[in-house]
């Protein structure tokens, strides 16, 4: 019996009409457990857009407005472990957030003054010993015009970590996740296959190749997890939707630098395809063992 694409796709359809709620539970599962580490996902990338661009300094000096910038800068500039000094007055402190944060910065279009102080950022050498930021940060916070210095040297080393482990744990649980989507495709092949025994028998009798049995349980699995990455895929971009729109109404100065931003293109076409791969292992994995 030849493979034919209109008997695998027709077979195919059969068996997911024939197990609706099988069918249903497995798409289900796959959405489920796509939909959670995609969560994990977004949340690290809209971080990664926190840490993204140019390195950040390695200490912030806050000035009095009335202080001398150019010649505290001038200062720091002779210590031999800086590498730049960059001047942030209290308008390109504003327009940086405003660039970064739209949502945030929109709401403080109407001030008649900037509500950032001037600033100093300070970048150490790439030889400078860890520690120096701190350092340059104590030692800068005695001089005249300075109100504050602070070491971004381990906040910086921190939020790394933190990014590590908010992208551990997605993949982690994303992993179980996926292997327990994997087991469900595999009990509804299961149950597709005691459903059509006999057919499959008969189909045999008839000279029917393995691959033209197989065929038709392949596609259905491939499709269960196809549509299911699909659906992850949407109910990610809803959430977005949905916490975009609420922080609309209300603003929050903290979340709302969490969400940003949707997943990129590619991470969008990964899920489905992820889905695809499970479904269709899964179907591998409970064909085997039907032999």
């Amino acid at each position: 019996m030849a493979l034919k694409p209109r008997y695998v796709f027709g077979e195919a359809w059969s068996i997911a009409r024939s197990g609706a709620r099988q069918t249903a539970l497995a798409v289900g599962l796959i959405a489920l457990s796509l939909y959670v580490p995609g969560l994990f996902a977004l949340v690290s990338k809209n971080l990664d857009r926190l840490s993204a661009g140019e390195e950040g300094p390695g200490a912030v000096l806050t000035l009095d407005p009335a202080a001398d910038g150019r010649a505290l800068a001038q200062r720091l500039a002779a210590d031999p472990r800086v590498r730049e000094v960059r001047i942030v007055s209290s308008d390109a402190a504003l327009a940086r957030f405003r660039r970064a944060y739209p949502e945030l910065g929109a709401a403080l279009k109407d001030l008649e003054e900037a509500p950032f102080p001037p600033t100093l950022e300070v970048r150490t050498q790439r030889a400078a010993k860890p520690g120096a930021s701190a350092e340059i940060a104590a030692a800068a916070r005695s001089w005249p015009g300075v109100e504050s210095a602070e070491s971004e040297e381990e906040l910086g080393h921190r939020f790394t970590d933190a990014l590590r482990i908010v992208r551990g744990a997605g993949l982690l649980l994303g992993a179980v996740l996926v292997l327990a989507a994997v087991l469900s495709v595999a009990s509804a092949i299961r149950l597709a296959l005691d459903l059509h025994r006999e057919e499959i028998e008969i189909m045999r009798l008839m000279g029917a190749t393995e691959t033209a049995v197989r065929a038709p349980f392949w596609l259905h699995a491939a499709a269960e997890g196809l549509v299911g990455g699909t659906i992850a895929v949407l109910l990610l971009y809803g959430t977005y939707r949905l916490g975009g729109m609420l922080l609309a109404r209300t603003p929050h100065p903290i979340l709302s630098l969490f969400w940003g931003s949707f997943l990129d293109w590619r991470t969008v076409a990964l899920v489905p395809a992820v889905g695809t791969v499970a479904g269709l292992f899964g179907s591998v994995i409970s064909l085997a063992r039907s032999r």
